[in-house]
């Protein structure tokens, strides 16, 4: 079904009644949202509907401060994101693993050679609509470069990932390269079926991608957990380690996971 429905006019006519002010369906979008997602407001800084401009604003909405602690090793990654463990796993060859039977290409996800990835570890991450969408710096670095990859907007809920090959290389996304002392870590942050919004902390990039943008940011560098981005609706984060960080902890797939 996905393959025939309009995947990017669905999004924007979605996205019309996000950026809605009128105070009456304002907060009937929110509270209808809250309620069929069973979302938990309790984390959240604001908590009514009537604290919110648009629905788009809800979604995006921050947490309560010093909520959510990060580890003290300075070199230690964190999670970018909360969200659930689609897969996570070693680097082989040049290859992801998105499910069982199904592997996909980090060339073609990151548009761009990259053995330096080999033998390191990845870790996607599902957000499903209820959680949490700003998406963090995992650790301290120079953000170096950036490459928006125009594509489809496939939901990329379980199902999807599990009945549709190469998902996330099909799909709209940024790509950004995290430099570090290190090493350089890939965050790729995908677009889905309704996220046709990916806004960033720095000037440049502005989705939907109309054409494969490569750049080179100016003098722009993130402490570890500092805010880089959000996600209107629900999305997946990718992190792509190099092997000169060590392995990464081993995830189970489906397994929560929080910001830090």
């Amino acid at each position: 079904v996905q393959h025939i429905l309009p995947k990017r006019l669905l999004s924007r006519f979605i996205g019309v009644f996000a950026v809605v002010r009128w105070p009456l369906l304002k907060n009937i979008l929110i509270r209808s949202f809250i309620r069929s997602y069973a979302v938990d407001m309790s984390t959240s800084k604001r908590k009514t509907p009537e604290e919110f401009e648009t629905f788009a604003d809800f979604f995006s909405r921050e947490l309560k401060p010093d909520l959510r602690p990060i580890p003290s090793d300075s070199k230690t990654i964190t999670s970018p994101v909360d969200g659930v463990v689609s897969q996570s796993g070693i680097i082989q060859r040049g290859k992801l693993l998105q499910a069982k039977g199904h592997t996909y290409s980090v060339a073609e996800l990151i548009g761009q050679n990259c053995t330096d990835l080999d033998g390191g570890s990845f870790l996607t991450l599902y957000l499903d609509p209820s959680m949490y969408h700003r998406v963090h710096a995992p650790i301290d670095a120079i953000l170096s470069k950036t490459i928006e990859i125009p594509g489809k907007l496939f939901s990329v809920n379980g199902q999807s990932v599990h009945g549709i090959p190469n998902l996330f290389c099909r799909n709209e996304r940024l790509v950004c390269s995290l430099q570090t002392d290190t090493g350089v870590v890939r965050l790729v942050m995908v677009g889905a079926l309704i996220v046709a919004s990916i806004t960033t902390s720095w000037p440049g990039p502005r989705s939907p991608y109309r054409r494969r943008v490569e750049r080179l940011p100016h003098d722009v560098q993130f402490s570890r957990a500092e805010e880089m981005a959000r996600f209107t609706l629900g999305s997946t984060a990718i992190v792509l380690i190099p092997p000169s960080f060590g392995v990464l902890d081993s995830f189970e797939p489906d397994s929560p996971i929080k910001m830090g």
